[in-house]
């Protein structure tokens, strides 16, 4: 194992030590091949690994993680998704925090893994060729701007749950000093309000 692999694989235990999972269901079983032809693009190594430990779905129903989509002919909906049309023509979006970033990084590049209930937006700068290179870029819509944050989604959410930024990087704070915070699947989500019970009470 190189000295990179080692550290994806040490970032991403940390994280799932900092999570309580409430619900049977761990992880999700991806052929990542395919999603690599339908997005044209291989996935950086820490979501690979937290979608097989972990899996889609949220913590503390606030903070969702995307899957990506299998087939071409698969909804972006809820799945890893570039930034839809309308927003992408939306001028008051490309809205960067940092003013020297405004004319560094484009919004066609953005590759979105995840959002939060308040309409915050997680995604990937995904420009470089290695996808373990691209930093994490996330929309407050508090703040309604970009800020962009260097390693992988794993180390983002890692901060964010040892609450470890300086400036609060999204629009809610219910997730800011909860010890072992809860991470329920959106299977077993879904069974729970289908039988009639709300699964984080």
């Amino acid at each position: 194992m190189s000295d990179e692999q080692s550290r994806v694989a040490s970032v991403v235990t940390d994280l799932a030590k900092e999570l309580t999972v409430i619900g049977p269901t761990r992880g999700d079983v991806i052929d990542w091949n395919a999603a690599e032809a339908v997005y044209g693009r291989p996935f950086p190594a820490d979501y690979r690994a937290f979608v097989a430990l972990i899996g889609h779905g949220s913590i503390e129903e606030m903070v969702g993680i995307r899957l990506p989509a299998a087939t071409s002919e698969e909804s972006y909906q809820n799945k890893v998704s570039p930034l839809a049309p309308h927003a992408l023509a939306d001028a008051t979006i490309d809205n960067w925090a940092a003013p020297v970033q405004a004319g560094e990084y484009r919004l066609e590049d953005l590759l979105i893994w995840g959002e939060t209930a308040a309409a915050d937006t997680f995604a990937w700068i995904a420009t470089d060729s290695d996808p373990d290179r691209w930093p994490v870029a996330v929309y407050s819509r508090f703040e309604l701007a970009w800020s962009v944050y260097p390693g992988g989604m794993a180390e983002f959410l890692l901060r964010l749950l040892r609450d470890g930024f300086e400036e609060w990087p999204i629009s809610d704070t219910s997730v800011r000093g909860v010890t072992r915070p809860r991470f329920l699947h959106d299977q077993d989500e879904e069974a729970a309000w289908e039988s009639g019970t709300n699964p984080w009470e």
